[in-house]
Order: C-alpha cells, then structure tokens, then sequence
C-alpha cells in the first residue's frame, strides 16, 4: 500500500521565496502519486511578510503557509531553521512519512524510494568529506567521538561521499531526510542540534554550518537508513564531478535536484559540463520558471557562520 507523503520546507522573505516555490510546482507536476500530497512551508513568525503575488501563487497550487515559532533561540545559525520545521512537521502531521527538502531543490520524477517500504529514515551521504571522519586515525575523529560518547550512540557504517567518492562514516547531506512520522526522528534531530549549540559542540574550524547535518548523522545512528541513489538529492553545480556513471544523466533521468543557488545565475543550465540534455519535458519546465529572483543572488558569496568564540 502506498504511504502518504507530507513535504516540508522553510520559506522565508527574498531568495526563499522563488526557490520554494519553484519546489512546490515541481511536486505538483512530477511527483506522480503524491503530486496532491499535503505540502507545509514554514515560515518564522519574527520574519517580514512574503510577497502578496508569492502567497497567492502558493495558494492556487493549494500548499499551506505557516508562521510558527522556529529558531529564535538561535539566530546566529540560519541553517537549523530546517530542523525545527521537520520537528514541528512530525508533530502536527498525519501522514505516514515526513519528508523535509531545501528550499532550494525540485523535485523530476515520483520519488518512491522516500515511501520507506523497508527502512525507518532515507537519505543521501554528503557530498565531500568536509568534517566527517574516516576512522580513529582521521584527524576529526575527536570532535565526532565526543558527539557519539554525549548521545550514547555509536559511529554509523561507512558510506561513500556522493562527489568525491571519500570513505566516511554515515554523514547525510540535511537537503533531503525522509523519515516515518511515528519514530520521532524528526524531533530527535531538532533535540540534538539544540543540545550541540546549548553545550558549544563546534568543529574545530569553528565553522557552524554544517551543525545541522552532525546532528542528523547522530540522530539517525542506530536505525534503519535507506542510503538513496545517485539519482536523489543531485548535486547540478557540482556535476562535472560526479562519478562518470552520474555526471552525463538527464534531468528526466533524476528524481530529486539540489541546485544550491546557481538558478539565480541567468543562463546557468547552458554553462554546465557536461552539457545538460534541453529538450527533455523537465529541462522544458524548469526553463520556464528561470531565472529564480533576485538573481544577484546567483554571484552573492556564501556565508559561513562561525563560533563565535573560533579564531
């Protein structure tokens, strides 16, 4: 029997905006079954209003907006906005399997792997190793054995990173997380990225942006995680990266994209390389909701939020 699917995702005034909406659409176009499943952007109540014209395109394709109380305690990390709203998501749903996405990916074919028919949480590894470690001899294995020993968890398998091929132990990219609403790992992950800011677990680079997905990778530890294939949580900037087997795939071949914010950049599917198949009913789509505004936002730099007690 198919599983109900609730998506989730953070929305917020300026760039979020057009790149959740663009999410939304793609649910309702691709997502074969659960092209009407119940879609809930979040919202955080201390934020500037949406546009009038994003509120109302929101509504015609029928997607709940939200204003609720997220990350307020701590402003100085953005990015554990999204673990507040899977949380609040697994405690107000009904649906069989919560699955939170960013704002800033869409959705080409029906996903039915996030159905979780055998598995209790899918994801996909990250994309580099970053701060992950390898193993006891690995130079951030300190900070991670500190995390396991605070959670009473132990160190996931080791899997493969999606684009540089680095052997790690489970550490899941936060882009996309399917979990079954009734074990609670939603909440779990919100619970442990609290507890990692409260109590200063840091890295030693002092970078904060990846807290969220330590906090994912720990409170998934244990269970039953379905690793996803390539063709989830696609990486488009870093294609020319990927394994050959992956690099050269059709946007139709793909079922979920993470873009990051390179749709803001006029023109962008043409510089890619391997060249991007076009013609494709998806590619004809996503052709015509691009370039996503403000497109200045395509050439703004990242920004890394740090500890602010890091060097």
């Amino acid at each position: 029997m198919s599983q109900q699917l609730l998506f989730v995702a953070r929305i917020g005034p300026g760039r979020l905006e057009s790149q959740a909406l663009l999410l939304c659409r793609s649910i309702r176009r691709f997502a074969g079954s659960h092209r009407d499943a119940r879609i809930v952007l979040l919202q955080s109540r201390d934020e500037d209003e949406l546009r009038l014209d994003t509120r109302r395109a929101l509504s015609e394709i029928g997607v709940e907006l939200r204003r609720e109380r997220l990350n307020e305690d701590f402003p100085g990390l953005p990015t554990a906005n999204k673990t507040f709203a899977a949380a609040w998501a697994e405690r107000h749903g009904v649906e069989d399997v919560v699955v939170f996405v960013d704002s800033d990916t869409f959705f080409a074919q029906e996903p039915f792997a996030l159905q979780l028919p055998d598995s209790l949480a899918a994801v996909r590894p990250v994309n580099a190793k970053n701060i992950g470690s390898a193993g006891r001899d690995d130079p951030h294995d300190e900070f991670w054995t500190r995390v396991h020993e605070r959670f009473g968890t132990a160190p996931p398998p080791l899997v493969r990173t999606t684009v540089t091929g680095e052997e790690i132990h489970g550490y899941w990219n936060s882009g996309l997380v399917a979990t079954r609403r009734d074990a609670g790992l939603m909440n779990r992950w919100c619970e442990i990225t609290e507890v990692l800011l409260r109590e200063r677990f840091v890295p030693a680079n002092g970078a904060l942006n990846q807290l969220d997905q330590v906090a994912l990778a720990v409170a998934l530890a244990g269970t039953d995680v379905e690793v996803l294939d390539a063709s989830y949580n696609y990486p488009l900037p870093l294609r020319e990266r990927l394994p050959a087997s992956i690099a050269t795939a059709r946007l139709d071949e793909l079922v979920h994209v993470h873009y990051f914010r390179s749709l803001h950049f006029p023109g962008f599917l043409e510089t890619l390389a391997p060249p991007l198949e076009l013609s494709s009913p998806v590619a004809a789509w996503l052709r015509e909701h691009l370039p996503l505004v403000p497109t200045e936002f395509g050439t703004e730099p990242r920004k890394v939020y740090r500890s602010a007690t890091s060097s």
